[in-house]
């Protein structure tokens, strides 16, 4: 089973960056809010969704615009080769269900995918609405945000016996969680920045706070291309 992240990790930037760019108005108030009150994503996204609203900026051109987020150059053919091979394909998120299917079905993509783990919308009209994916909102994680635990749905498919060995593919703070429940035979990959120039928190927490709790088998990734090459070299590809 390969699981896959999706803000900067799928895509080249974070999927709210071209959302935020609609907006006419700079939008630090609802900032502010996250930061400061509630940490919760999906909240912080509704917010935004109801300002484009009240601007103007309809549902349609909303939706339109996840279809156009840029996804790294070498998913494609990554998702092909799983694919040849029988793997399973998850896309886990604090992202949210809609924007994950649109971006991937206008890239033609969605069809590689098994299933979305994310949060869910509940209504497009007349505003956006994204719910919780937990709910009541999970407290015994304080690595994840409250409304969405990546390394419980690891647990999950891991009791239910679906899969033998997970590949979990990230790059932020959001998942050292997941990657600290793989099992010895599982591999994570985190992302890395090979000039330097951005760290990325996942792979600067998992080597500097958590190297110690890691089982799995780490590899560190700046392209699909990356990852690709080195799934063939241990021939699980």
């Amino acid at each position: 089973m390969f699981i896959f992240d999706f803000d900067e990790t799928l895509t080249v930037r974070s999927s709210s960056d071209p959302i935020d760019e609609l907006a006419h108005e700079n939008l630090s108030d609802i900032d502010y809010r996250y930061e400061k009150v509630h940490h919760c994503w999906n909240r912080r996204m509704n917010e935004v969704h109801k300002r484009l609203v009240e601007q103007g900026i309809q549902t349609e051109q909303q939706i339109e615009t996840f279809g156009r987020i840029e996804l790294d150059p070498g998913v494609r053919e990554l998702f092909h080769d799983i694919s040849m091979k029988n793997g399973k394909i998850i896309v886990m998120s604090n992202a949210c269900d809609l924007v994950i299917r649109e971006c991937l079905q206008a890239q033609n993509l969605f069809q590689y995918v098994h299933k979305i783990e994310s949060n869910p919308v509940r209504q497009t009209h007349p505003v956006i609405v994204i719910d919780e994916y937990e709910n009541p909102l999970q407290t015994q994680c304080k690595i994840c945000e409250p409304n969405l635990c990546k390394g419980s749905i690891i647990d999950r498919y891991r009791e239910n016996d679906e899969v033998d060995r997970i590949i979990f593919i990230g790059d932020g703070d959001n998942d050292v969680c997941a990657a600290l429940r793989l099992s010895q035979t599982d591999i994570v990959f985190a992302k890395c920045d090979e000039t330097g120039r951005k760290i990325y928190a996942m792979s600067d927490l998992l080597n500097k706070q958590y190297f110690d709790q890691l089982k799995a088998e780490l590899f560190l990734w700046n392209t699909m291309k990356n990852i690709q090459e080195i799934l063939h070299t241990k021939n699980i590809l």
